[in-house]
């Protein structure tokens, strides 16, 4: 019961950008407003003030590269299943990208927050930025590269995640820790940070499609599975084997490789013209299966 709260108000933020559209109050199109937003003014303050009240140690970063490891090795098994079903290069290339990097931000935290409170946001965003940001911005256009027009310009890359507002509120969150901030300072920050979730959840819905999946139901059917379900098992098992307890913090990271395809991902795809059907469907059933494979997730490790 306790796992209904959160994707309670996950579906009704969804529904809400949804259901706009259809009414038409808003268009497709505005939904990149709302994240740019979300991404370019709320997340920052939101990671700003999360960093810099983490208690930060090396056992973290060695559990969040282990969930990063099971996310690339449930996407390498997509991609062979891709390669048993013929499917193109584009398309194998975008289920790489697909399966591998989840939202585990925009629909993590409010999971997180659900099951834990507030206790492990700092840990939630931090795994997003070593496990799902900075890798997608430096994995992604390598592998659009290898079947796009596109060429990799690493310099370029390296220059856009440093300059990427979220990173650079991570930095600075890392390097104010030698100070002492008064509270007053973090009151609109926090009012600015609270809204990322519900705005980029908002934005989400108003530019879900469902129409995609027709021509792609097979690869969408094979990202979702992996991504949701086969990444959080492989933790789950290289966890068992170096015989980890599975306490609290654990669990988290558990639930952060089980989040479903991000929207970057997608948005990636879409701009090099690759496997676009594929990339939307993903999305939005992943999200829609995420009702499904989150509380079975929770049925097991509780």
């Amino acid at each position: 019961m306790f796992i209904f709260t959160p994707l309670f108000t996950i579906f009704v933020l969804l529904l809400g950008g949804y259901l706009a559209k259809r009414v038409g109050v808003l268009k497709q199109k505005q939904s990149r407003m709302f994240l740019d937003f979300a991404i370019l003014f709320a997340l920052p303050c939101l990671i700003f003030d999360k960093t810099y009240h983490l208690n930060f140690d090396l056992s973290l970063i060695a559990l969040i590269l282990g969930g990063l490891l099971s996310c690339v090795l449930a996407a390498l098994f997509a991609v062979v299943l891709g390669v048993i079903f013929k499917f193109s290069k584009s398309t194998l290339a975008s289920m790489f990208l697909l399966a591998g990097f989840g939202n585990t931000l925009f629909v993590g935290i409010p999971i997180v927050s659900g099951v834990y409170g507030e206790v492990f946001l700092s840990e939630v965003i931090f795994y997003d930025a070593l496990a799902t940001a900075i890798p997608i911005s430096i994995i992604g256009p390598i592998v659009l590269s290898c079947v796009g027009s596109q060429k990799v310009n690493m310099l370029e890359n390296i220059k856009k995640i440093l300059f990427f507002p979220p990173f650079i509120a991570l930095m600075l969150g890392f390097i104010c820790k030698i100070f002492v901030l008064p509270e007053f300072v973090f009151k609109p920050i926090v009012i600015f940070g609270n809204s990322a979730t519900a705005v980029a959840l908002f934005a989400i819905g108003l530019g879900l499609g469902f129409g995609a999946i027709k021509t792609a139901y097979k690869p969408t059917i094979i990202v979702v599975l992996c991504k949701t379900l086969l990444a959080p098992l492989i933790f789950i098992i290289l966890l068992k084997l170096l015989a980890v307890e599975l306490e609290p913090r654990i669990i988290v990271a558990i639930l952060e490789s089980a989040m479903p395809t991000m929207t970057l991902a997608g948005a990636m795809i879409m701009k090099a013209k690759l496997d676009t059907n594929l990339a939307v469907s993903s999305i939005a059933f992943g999200i829609l299966f995420s009702f499904v494979s989150i509380p079975l997730l929770c049925y097991f490790l509780f």
